[in-house]
C-alpha cells in the first residue's frame, strides 16, 4: 500500500467562489435549529483582524489581554501537535503523508487563522486552517468543562467503592466480595483516566462534540469466568450498594451478552442458590444454572443486532458484554471557602471592620459552603472470559476500535483537505492520482 505526498502552494483567495455573509448566516441558523456541532462548518466569514478580534472576544478570549493570548497560543500549539501525532498519515485504509503547511504551523497571529479559514474553499490554506480550528475548539471545550484539579479526589472516591469489594486470595486469584456470596473473577481492570489525546480524539469523533458528555473517563471492567457470573456480579453490585441504581444514566446501557428472558426465568432460582451456605452444594447448583446461559438464541441475537444500531457505530459486533453508566455523588472540599477561612484567621488580629468582613463573606461563598457536590459518571463493564479474550484481538480489540475512532476523526477534521483530494479518501470512489504517489510505491 502506497504513501501519498501532497505539495502545497497558496494562491490568492478566489473572491468569486467565496461564500457570502448571507449564506454563512443561514448555515449558522441551520446548525442552531438542527443542533449540529459547529466544528462541521466548512468555512467562516471573518474578513480582517478587527473582525477576528471581535470573534474571539465573543468566544471568550480577549486577544489584547496577555493571559488570554497566551492561553490561545497554548491551545494552538497543542492542536498542531495533536494533528501531527494523530492525522499525519491520513486514513489507515489509504495511508497518506500529510504535513501542516508551514505558513499555518508558524503563524505569528492566531487571528489570521480565522481570516484564512474564511477564504476560498478551493485552497489548501483554508482547508488546513479549518482543520486546526476544529481541534482548537475541541481543546477549548475540554479545558473549560472538566475540572482537572478535582479529578484525583473524584477518582479516589468513586473507585475506592469497588476496590473495597475486591479481594485477593492466597492463590493470587481475585474475587468480588468475601462473604457467602463471593464471586471468583478472572480479572479486574480500572480505567483511571484517559490520556489527553484520547479525550480529544473521542470528542472529535462524537457527533455532538460535547466535553461534558464523556461518560467513560472513569471505568471499571469486571471479567467473570462464565455468563451466569455476569448476572451474579450485576446483582452483587446492586445488593451491596457498590452502585446506586437510581443514578443510572438512561440510554447508556449496552447488553450483548445476556439473554434477558432467560435471565428473568432463572433469577428466582439464582436468588435461592445464593442463600445456600454449603459451598460445595452452592457450587454444584450454580454450575447447573450456568448451562442455561451458554449461548444466545437466534431470536435474542436478532434483537441485540437491532439494538446495536443505536450503539456506538465504532464498536465491533464481535464485542459481547454488559455495560452501563451510573453517576456517583462526589463531595469535594471547596478551595475558595478554606482559602477565605485561612485569610480570616490571619486578619483577625487586626480587628476586622465591616468592609473586610463583607469581603471575606463574599469569598467564602453563600452559606459558607465547605463542600462542593457533583455527580460524576462511571462506566461499568461486565464481561465473561471467553468474550474478553476475543475483545483483545481481532475486530473487537481495543486497538482496532481506537483505529476506527482515529480514522473517523481524521475524516472529520481534515474534511476540507479530503474534499480537495478525494482520491485520498477511502470513502470516495476516486482512485489514487499517480502524480501524488511517491515514486516506487503504489
Amino acid at each position: 500500500m502506497g504513501i501519498d505526498y501532497i505539495n502545497y502552494s497558496f494562491g490568492e483567495p478566489n473572491k468569486a467562489s467565496e461564500r457570502t455573509k448571507q449564506e454563512f448566516a443561514w448555515d449558522i441558523l441551520s446548525f442552531l435549529i438542527e443542533g449540529r456541532s459547529p466544528i462541521d462548518l466548512a468555512a467562516l466569514t471573518v474578513e480582517d483582524r478587527s473582525q477576528a478580534h471581535q470573534f474571539l472576544l465573543n468566544y471568550g478570549y480577549d486577544y489584547n489581554d496577555q493571559q488570554d493570548r497566551a492561553a490561545l497560543e497554548e491551545i494552538f500549539a497543542e492542536a498542531i501537535r495533536f494533528i501531527k501525532a494523530n492525522f499525519s498519515r491520513g486514513h489507515s485504509a489509504r495511508p497518506t503523508f500529510f504535513s501542516i503547511p508551514t505558513e499555518i504551523e508558524h503563524v505569528n497571529d492566531v487571528r489570521d487563522l480565522l481570516i484564512w479559514a474564511s477564504g476560498s474553499r478551493t485552497t489548501e490554506r483554508q482547508a488546513w486552517c479549518c482543520a486546526v480550528l476544529r481541534v482548537m475548539h475541541t481543546i477549548h471545550h475540554l479545558d473549560n468543562t472538566l475540572r482537572v484539579e478535582f479529578f484525583p479526589e473524584i477518582k479516589k472516591q468513586i473507585l475506592d467503592k469497588f476496590r473495597e469489594n475486591i479481594f485477593e486470595r492466597s492463590d493470587h486469584t481475585v474475587c468480588l466480595g468475601n462473604g457467602s456470596d463471593t464471586i471468583p473473577l478472572c480479572g479486574v481492570f480500572y480505567k483511571e483516566e484517559k490520556t489527553r489525546d484520547s479525550l480529544i480524539l473521542k470528542l472529535l469523533h462524537k457527533p455532538k462534540n460535547v466535553a461534558e458528555k464523556i461518560h467513560d473517563r472513569l471505568g471499571v471492567k469486571l471479567v467473570t469466568w462464565n455468563r451466569l457470573d455476569v448476572l451474579r456480579v450485576l446483582y452483587y453490585l446492586y445488593s451491596h450498594n457498590v452502585i446506586m441504581f437510581a443514578n443510572l444514566i438512561p440510554g447508556r446501557s449496552r447488553n450483548s451478552i445476556l439473554e434477558v428472558e432467560k435471565c428473568a426465568q432463572l433469577f428466582p432460582q439464582l436468588f435461592e442458590v445464593e442463600k445456600i451456605n454449603d459451598p460445595a452444594e452452592r457450587s454444584q447448583r450454580l454450575e447447573e444454572l450456568s448451562k442455561n446461559l451458554l449461548g444466545l438464541s437466534a431470536q435474542a441475537e436478532d434483537k441485540m443486532l437491532e439494538a446495536r444500531k443505536g450503539y456506538n457505530p465504532l464498536s465491533s459486533s464481535d464485542y459481547q458484554s454488559l455495560q452501563f453508566t451510573v453517576q456517583e455523588l462526589v463531595k469535594l472540599e471547596n478551595p475558595g471557602f478554606f482559602k477565605a477561612r485561612r485569610m480570616r484567621t490571619r486578619l483577625e488580629k487586626y480587628h476586622l471592620g465591616p468592609d473586610l468582613e463583607g469581603l471575606l463573606q463574599e469569598l467564602e461563598g453563600p452559606g459558607a459552603e465547605q463542600e462542593i457536590r457533583i455527580l460524576f459518571p462511571l462506566e461499568v463493564q461486565i464481561i465473561d472470559k471467553e468474550n474478553y479474550l476475543q475483545s483483545i484481538e481481532g475486530t473487537a480489540s481495543h486497538d482496532a476500535y481506537k483505529q476506527r475512532q482515529q480514522d473517523l476523526a481524521c475524516l472529520r477534521v481534515l474534511a476540507g483537505v479530503f474534499a480537495l483530494h478525494p482520491e485520498l479518501n477511502p470513502l470516495s470512489k476516486s482512485k489514487v492520482t499517480p502524480s501524488l504517489a511517491l515514486p516506487g510505491l503504489e
